[in-house]
């Protein structure tokens, strides 16, 4: 047996492989290249995969390893100022797509109840793969990040008390005491993660801190207690696994958690999506066609409408409303337990769960490509949808740039950014930080720094630059595509300016050198010529560079470093 499923398993790995080199060949979202691997080797073709409940645990795996990594990068002081945001996004959009949903399901025909399960599947949206995306794109922390991992959570609670109640058909279980039973649990679950985030977490991890291998071990660990204890108060793993990663969240260790779990949960996040295909199981009917294009349409225009129009009115700018509403344009794995709930009871139908399970993969292949591409879509329709580009409320507060020219302007105020103005020698009110991450921008404007929310890519952002005519520009934001458009704007419209532009590696720059950027520097490169420079001081007994290492490292690992 055990042989059996390692063999189901190479060939499902291989595959996988295979089809992630040809899509990403093809220039096309490799996430799909998985899904389309279940499906190739599951029922409804090839029947390879036979040993779904081993496999499902290792998807398992991957889910929970994923909203932990979410929860250590969450900052709670962020989170408390977006959850009010997050709060009446994801109730708002629940209650107008089931509403609007209900009205588009009778409308073709389906009963009361198959109209009611279609609406409330076509409200959730998928937690896992829009962290999967977000993450890829290194856009978990910017501020449309945040709000739309909070209101996709708010949609996880929602739907685990739709299928309470489901379940309470199910095993003819009285509605109340069902209902009583998970308030009761959800007061557990959050005293727990109180008591363990104030008094037990820091003693756990500083005691184990001394060993890689149980520092290592003991994430793990916590990252499984906390998702045993929300399975058995009857939550989701995925909820259990993100509250244990908040829990650290503020911990001096979390960069070397996150370092250690990231190609664990990049192996089993593959499995998830493996498994996800290998579920989807289409019927031959020319029946169901009509039905699942108008649905798989409303999800991925409708609901992206209702969350712009609850976006806007809340006080933010377009941008951020639209690029939050994409990542709603897609039904999830929650649907469909749904739906193959509501047919286990008899509620509906098998034509009505073959109708969501193509929706689910209509929408789930199609937004894939809206978030991938989601800052070049929104600059196509913001030049004839002039909504798009309206100014809000909310993001006034990150903005602190006056009205004047600034000689210098860094885009991006990470590690790199805060190690160029460290000590205000270059005069504070000189300097502009432009960031899309709030608590970048919070710790910017604590030093200072006059601050301005914004994304390289996006252009109200360069006009803005453009309109302080800096004599410098700086970013340290390591996107080659990004960075070619502020060039080709920068340079074009003031050629007096410097650019200072990082890249990840030398094929990037030389992309960024063609543009015409003067001054492009490779991290790696930059380290690997002071390492060698300190080899030539220990060699020759010069201790200058010796003692500058010494210090760095030391500056790096004090608790006072900036995190």
């Amino acid at each position: 047996m055990i042989q059996d499923f390692f063999l189901e398993l190479a060939a499902v790995i291989v595959l996988a492989t295979l089809l992630g080199f040809l899509f990403k060949k093809l220039k096309q979202p490799i996430l799909l290249a998985f899904i389309f691997t279940g499906i190739i080797l599951g029922s409804s073709f090839l029947n390879v995969i036979t040993y779904q409940e081993m496999l499902h645990v290792f998807s398992e795996l991957g889910v929970a390893f994923l909203l932990f990594l979410v929860g250590i990068n969450l900052d709670l002081r962020i989170f408390r100022e977006i959850g009010k945001t997050s709060v009446i996004t994801g109730l708002g959009q629940i209650v107008f797509t089931t509403l609007v949903g209900f009205g588009i399901a009778t409308f073709l025909g389906f009963a009361f109840i198959e109209s009611l399960y279609i609406a409330i599947a076509l409200t959730f949206s998928s937690t896992i793969i829009i962290v999967k995306l977000l993450s890829d794109k290194k856009e978990l922390n910017s501020l449309y990040g945040k709000i739309s991992i909070g209101f996709l959570l708010v949609q996880d609670f929602v739907a685990i008390v739709a299928l309470v109640l489901i379940s309470s058909f199910s095993f003819s279980t009285d509605l109340t005491t069902q209902l009583s039973q998970f308030v009761f649990s959800l007061v557990v679950l959050f005293l727990l993660f109180f008591i363990a985030s104030k008094f037990l977490v820091k003693k756990v991890f500083d005691s184990l801190s001394n060993s890689q291998e149980l520092l290592f071990l003991g994430a793990i660990s916590w990252c499984f207690a906390f998702s045993a204890v929300a399975i058995f108060l009857g939550f989701s793993k995925e909820i259990g696994a993100f509250l244990a990663g908040v829990s650290i969240a503020s911990l001096p260790y979390t960069y070397e958690v996150l370092g250690k779990l990231k190609y664990l949960r990049d192996f089993f996040i593959v499995l998830f999506f493996v498994v996800l295909g290998s579920n989807l199981v289409f019927a031959a009917s020319d029946i169901i066609f009509a039905p699942a294009i108008i649905l798989s349409l409303f999800v991925l225009v409708g609901n992206p409408i209702i969350v712009f129009i609850l976006m806007a009115k809340l006080g933010y700018k377009g941008r951020t409303s639209f690029l939050s509403s994409l990542t709603v344009a897609q039904i999830s794995e929650f649907s469909l337990i749904l739906i193959f709930l509501g047919a286990k009871v008899g509620h509906v139908s098998s034509e009505v769960v073959s109708i969501i399970t193509l929706v689910a993969v209509t929408t789930i292949s199609a937004s894939t490509y809206l978030i991938i591409y989601n800052n070049n879509l929104y600059d196509r329709l913001s030049g004839f949808l002039p909504f798009l580009r309206n100014k809000r409320f909310f993001e006034d507060s990150l903005h602190m740039a006056e009205d004047k020219k600034y000689p210098f302007v860094c885009l991006g105020f990470g590690d790199t950014g805060k190690r160029i103005f460290p000590d205000g020698t270059m005069g504070e009110k000189e300097v502009l930080v432009i960031d899309f991450d709030p608590r970048a921008l919070k710790e910017a404007g604590k030093l200072d720094f006059h601050t301005l929310y914004g994304d390289v890519s996006d252009l109200e952002t360069i006009d803005f630059i453009l309109k302080v005519r800096p004599k410098v520009v700086i970013s340290t934001v390591m996107n080659v595509d990004s960075n070619i458009v502020l060039a080709k704007k920068m340079l074009r419209k003031n050629r007096g300016v410097k650019l200072i532009v990082l890249a990840h590696d030398v094929h990037d720059a030389r992309k960024l050198c063609a543009e015409g950027i003067e001054f492009v520097l490779v991290p790696s490169i930059i380290t690997a010529d002071k390492v060698k420079t300190i080899l030539q001081d220990i060699k020759a007994g010069r201790n200058f560079e010796l003692n500058w290492f010494k210090a760095t490292q030391f500056d790096y690992n004090s608790k006072h470093y900036p995190k």
